[in-house]
């Protein structure tokens, strides 16, 4: 009996392998867009690394990398990973990663996402449309759809334009040119399309100085 439980025990011990998936976010996907990640097979070459879901999208680059579209509705996905041995695909482990929604792009003007910015600085990138918005969780560039502008002048509004796109409208450019060394300039009702849906982001003050 003991010899039995030894030997059970090595053949356990012989064929664990240590499986791993590198992702921006430990854990976690994002649904809908693009997921890079790194899957690896301790002990196997990347060619023979391969991963299958029933609830995403994966594409094999090179060197263990892959592209994870993420389609499920639920908040896991489960990804088995295989390896090719002597021209058959035989399984390894699975593992289960969270999903979450796409969150909300940051607003940005000439890579700032608010605060101090120069009179100078203000007026050349807003007017020429560098009003933008990204997102820390992928390498993407959301333009703005439309947003509202408001300056002010200590206790007095010096005015509001409306504005369709990211690009100053005549009545937007009206209004920057008006923006002044110790001004306030907040950004309202900003609406970004993202993955075929426009959100409404949160507002944002630029201090002029």
């Amino acid at each position: 009996m003991t010899k039995f439980l030894f030997l059970l025990l090595v053949v356990q011990i012989t064929f664990a392998q240590e499986v791993s998936l590198e992702m921006s976010l430990q854990n976690i996907v994002i649904r809908g867009i693009s997921n890079p990640i790194k899957a690896t097979i301790e002990n196997t070459k990347c060619a023979d690394v391969v991963i299958k879901s029933d609830a995403a999208k994966i594409e094999y680059y090179r060197d263990c990398n892959f592209n994870l579209i993420p389609s499920t509705e639920r908040r896991e996905l489960v990804i088995n990973f295989y390896k090719i041995k002597q021209k058959d695909t035989v399984f390894v482990t699975k593992k289960i990663y969270r999903v979450i929604d796409f969150p909300d792009p940051i607003p940005t003007l000439a890579g700032i996402e608010e605060g101090s910015i120069s009179e100078e600085k203000f007026k050349k990138h807003f007017s020429i449309g560098k009003f933008d918005s990204y997102s820390e969780y992928a390498c993407i560039n959301f333009g703005i759809t439309s947003y509202t502008m408001m300056v002010v002048r200590g206790t007095t509004s010096v005015g509001i334009s409306k504005n369709i796109g990211n690009r100053a409208s005549e009545e937007t450019k009206k209004l920057i040119a008006l923006v002044k060394s110790g001004d306030q300039v907040y950004i309202t009702n900003l609406e970004c399309k993202v993955l075929d849906q426009v959100r409404l982001l949160d507002d944002i003050r630029f201090d002029i100085k």
